[in-house]
């Protein structure tokens, strides 16, 4: 029935800038070889007309401005494909600045709905109130550490010169007691002496104590 009547053509899907692009480089890259091939011989002609004469060396150089011809042909195909190519690369990278540009505005009116509604759940005034909250019991807590701090049975105006006397005079009276507790002969400088020459005839050495004999 298909046959009669006949069927509708599916419509191909268009093809994709980066599909576009790579399509052009390839047929770049066809056209460079050939560009490199026609030099190839355009330097063979060359040589070859250095050591010709007369009627060859026309031939030759007839053949070398055809190939030269082609040559020239073959670069502005070449550079128009290249300038295809760019301005198809050009659309895409604006294609996708423009893609991650609308995702970020996006992103933002997300953020911004979040942010809205934080803003509603906090109230102003309430936060003010808490801040003063803190204010007034930091307060309280240094003057109640202020109060723990104080000192009992202690008058509150001392004169410093005072207490300084007192402690000198502190001083002199421990050095007093300390002497009065000593022995008499710890309290002189000089120990006493032995009278001159009871030493030896009573036997005892130089500090008034019994000598021991020396055995023979």
């Amino acid at each position: 029935m298909h046959r009669f009547i006949g069927r509708k053509k599916e419509k191909k899907p268009a093809a994709t800038l980066e599909q576009g692009q790579d399509k052009l480089d390839k047929r770049g890259d066809s056209i460079d070889l050939k560009i490199k091939k026609l030099e190839a011989e355009l330097i063979d002609y060359k040589n070859k007309m250095k050591r010709a004469r007369g009627a060859t060396k026309a031939s030759l150089k007839r053949r070398a401005m055809q190939v030269l011809k082609r040559k020239k042909m073959y670069e502005k195909q070449r550079d128009n494909l290249a300038a295809q190519s760019f301005n198809l690369e050009q659309t895409s990278f604006t294609i996708d600045s423009l893609k991650a540009t609308a995702d970020t505005v996006e992103t933002m009116k997300e953020s911004a709905k979040v942010l809205k509604k934080q803003y509603k759940a906090i109230k102003i005034d309430k936060v003010e109130d808490l801040q003063d909250d803190l204010a007034d019991l930091m307060f309280d807590a240094e003057e109640i550490q202020e109060v723990m701090g104080r000192s009992y049975g202690v008058p509150d105006e001392v004169d410093e010169d005072d207490l300084m006397d007192e402690l000198e005079a502190l001083g002199d009276e421990l050095e007093e007691d300390e002497l009065e507790g000593e022995p008499d002969y710890l309290k002189s400088s000089e120990l006493p002496s032995a009278p001159d020459g009871q030493v030896e005839a009573s036997g005892a050495d130089e500090f008034g104590l019994p000598a021991q004999a020396v055995a023979n």
